[in-house]
Formats: structure tokens, sequence, C-alpha cells
């Protein structure tokens, strides 16, 4: 996932908006959502934000340390489970199903993009 600064975010907008493709519309949809969000900070907070996505059916977007490449990358999840310190998701970064250890989050959002659990 690339993070925007709030001036290129404006800029890609800006240009975005001169185009009449549908796509072009749906990622200045993003745009705006992105700057809505409300990030959970504490560990309490982040586990209360994915219970509710969780509950809501709703992707998060989350700040994840990864013990095995010693990084912090932000991912999108969709929760297939929640456990007490742990939650199965699909990574939309990885394309696959991945376990996260909740402590390992750093910061949460809830974004406003539903999915559907698949069967199995």
């Amino acid at each position: 996932m690339v993070s925007l600064t709030k001036a290129e975010k404006d800029k890609l907008k800006e240009i975005l908006t001169k185009s009449k493709d549908k796509e072009a519309k749906e990622i200045i949809k993003k745009i705006d959502n992105e700057k809505k969000l409300k990030y959970a900070y504490y560990k309490k907070d982040i586990k209360a934000f994915l219970r509710q996505a969780f509950k809501e059916k709703k992707k998060v977007k989350i700040r994840y340390y990864s013990l095995s490449s010693d990084e912090i990358k932000w991912r999108t999840v969709s929760i297939y489970q929640l456990g007490s310190d742990f939650i199965i998701a699909y990574c939309h970064l990885r394309n696959e199903e991945r376990t996260f250890v909740t402590d390992r989050i750093s910061q949460a959002a809830i974004l406003d993009e539903s999915y559907k659990i698949p069967n199995g």
C-alpha cells in the first residue's frame, strides 16, 4: 500500500477530477474516504475496532509489524475469524489468508468497504 502526503492526494484528486473515467471517480471516493478515517492507536481501541469491523463485515486498514520480515507495513484486511489475541483475515497486500497477532497492530481504521467471507 502506498502512502501519499496530503499535497500528493490533493494533486492526484485534481487530476482525476478532470477525467470522465468511472474508475477515476472511484479512486476520488477512496481519497475522500481516507481523509475521514478515524484511527485507533491504543490496544483496547484497536481490538474494539477489529470486533466492530468483523461484526459489520467491513475491511480494516492496519499498521502491522511483521516479525518474519522485521518491517511495519500498512495492510488492508477482511477479517474471517476473530480470536482473543489474533485475527485470521484475507490480506489484500499479499492476496491470501493470513494470521495477524493483534498486539503487533499499532493502528487500525475501519474502511467503508464491505466484504463477504467465502465458503470453506
